[in-house]
């Protein structure tokens, strides 16, 4: 956490573009460097040496990146783990010295990099309020005056009396954002500490980043969540191996990260050329007068189609003893029988599996399922439909040896993001149901979106578009005055 006013300068190869007022956060060409040594006695060494001899290897965590933000905007960063998100918030926040490069952040910042944060583990929550305000530059008296609000925002009770090394990871994040987002920062950065809260808690805390932004506030917001980046971002800047690589409209931004999410840098370049694309002649993506605008993908990538990741593995796979019959494999496919598992938003699936009977068996019902990252079952279906009539008939007979497959489809409603198939064979009886086989998490399926997506509950059960109906204006009060 850092306070106002931040300013980090650093030599930069390039002229600097004029900047506007109405620029919250102005980032020009910004790059880290660490140095990593094979050994611990080579940095004493190295201090010796000094440029006569290099005894590490440079890695740079961070290369020439650029961009500004204006009050009242929001930034999602995307990338994948090591991409040099954190580095970058981290260098907004002060807490980093650039390499080369120049930050400037207007007005008091106000960051939730890592889960509490600033707290003083010894101290109680409530001292750890006035703490951190002061940091924020606030008197004893302004932290007086939004006190009733912070607390009342945590909504800890009488845990804020208790010190903070007792509370849990949830209460500390709420007690943390609580007190960055009522301090009245010019610039919040979010770095997925929101993540641990529960869902009504983030549901609250993404309102109140509506409202700050109606207050002129410009809001970073790093998150791994798509839907979150498309719902809650003006832009997204997309980020792989320390460069910017895109910052464009959010839709945009997060199918192109989700169809590269699994690729190798090869097919990275190839889609969005190897390096930052586009710039003017200042060397400032989109020349001074542009307050979001940066790289484009070297070639458009054109309508979404289907395709079949192989890199596109579940690494929570469970596959449990089977009694009897097995599930050989599991796919998934188009409605037209194309392989794939990277599917436009929108788009129907079939979700298909192998079985093999070692054993005599009848009277057998097949399921499958599909569920969020977070293990929330969304869906599912069974085979025979009619449950009761399995429970009562012996069903279909399979012998020892014999060798079947059934196919599922599917709607497209599943929102953008990423999925988990898997299924089942059991018997149906007086106690219940008995797993003859059983997998879970089999089968990776990933839904990207095609474009601009409101998100709104766990999937679309919508049929057909919404249906405007305009009523007849009435003429004539429908009763007389005093009946």
């Amino acid at each position: 956490m850092t306070s106002s006013p931040q300013t980090h300068d650093a030599e930069v190869p390039m002229t600097r573009p004029s900047e506007s007022t109405t620029d919250a956060v102005l980032v020009e060409g910004i790059s880290k460097c660490y140095h990593i040594y094979n050994h611990p006695r080579d940095r004493l060494l190295q201090a010796f040496w000094g440029d006569r001899r290099r005894l590490y290897q440079p890695f740079w965590a961070l290369q020439e990146v650029s961009f500004r933000l204006a009050r009242g905007q929001t930034l999602g960063v995307v990338g994948r783990n090591g991409s040099g998100k954190s580095t970058l918030l981290q260098l907004l926040c002060g807490t980093l010295t650039p390499t080369s490069g120049r930050v400037r952040v207007r007005g008091r910042l106000g960051a939730l990099l890592e889960l509490g944060s600033g707290f003083n583990p010894e101290f109680s929550g409530l001292e750890n309020v006035y703490l951190n305000a002061s940091v924020l530059g606030l008197s004893r008296a302004e932290t007086e005056q939004r006190l009733d609000r912070i607390l009342a925002f945590a909504d800890i009770g009488p845990f804020i009396d208790q010190p903070v090394k007792t509370y849990s990871s949830g209460m500390a994040v709420r007690l943390a954002f609580a007190v960055q987002a009522h301090v009245d920062p010019d610039v919040l950065v979010v770095d997925e500490a929101l993540a641990v809260g529960d869902e009504l808690f983030q549901k609250k805390c993404y309102a109140h980043l509506e409202r700050l932004k109606e207050n002129g506030t410009a809001v970073l917001l790093v998150t791994h969540s798509c839907p979150q980046i498309v719902q809650h971002c003006d832009r997204a800047l997309l980020l792989h191996k320390g460069r910017a690589r895109l910052l464009e409209e959010p839709a945009r931004v997060t199918v192109l990260y989700q169809r590269l999410i699994t690729a190798g840098d090869a097919e990275w370049d190839a889609v969005l050329g190897p390096g930052l694309q586009r710039q003017s002649a200042s060397g400032f993506p989109g020349g001074p007068a542009a307050t979001a605008e940066a790289l484009e993908p070297a070639a458009p990538p054109g309508p979404l189609h289907a395709w079949f990741d192989p890199s596109l593995l579940p690494q929570s796979s469970e596959i449990y003893p089977s009694h009897g019959a097995r599930i050989i494999d599991a796919w998934i496919e188009t409605l037209e029988g194309q392989r794939a598992n990277v599917l436009p938003f929108g788009e129907g699936f079939a979700l298909c599996f192998s079985y093999h009977a070692d054993t005599d068996l009848q009277g057998l019902s097949f399921a499958c399922h599909l569920a969020s990252h977070t293990g929330q079952r969304i869906s599912g279906q069974v085979f025979p439909e009619h449950q009761t009539a399995a429970m009562t008939q012996p069903g279909l007979a399979w012998s020892a040896g014999s060798a079947w497959s059934l196919r599922f489809t599917f709607q497209g409603g599943l929102w953008p993001g990423l999925y988990f198939a898997g299924g089942g064979i059991f018997t149906l009886h007086g106690q219940g149901k008995s797993f003859v086989h059983r997998v879970v998490d089999y089968r990776a399926l990933r839904v990207v979106e095609a474009g601009a997506t409101t998100v709104i509950g766990a999937c679309r059960l919508q049929r057909d578009p919404p249906e405007l109906r305009l009523s007849p204006k009435l003429l004539s009060p429908p009763y007389e005055a005093g009946t």
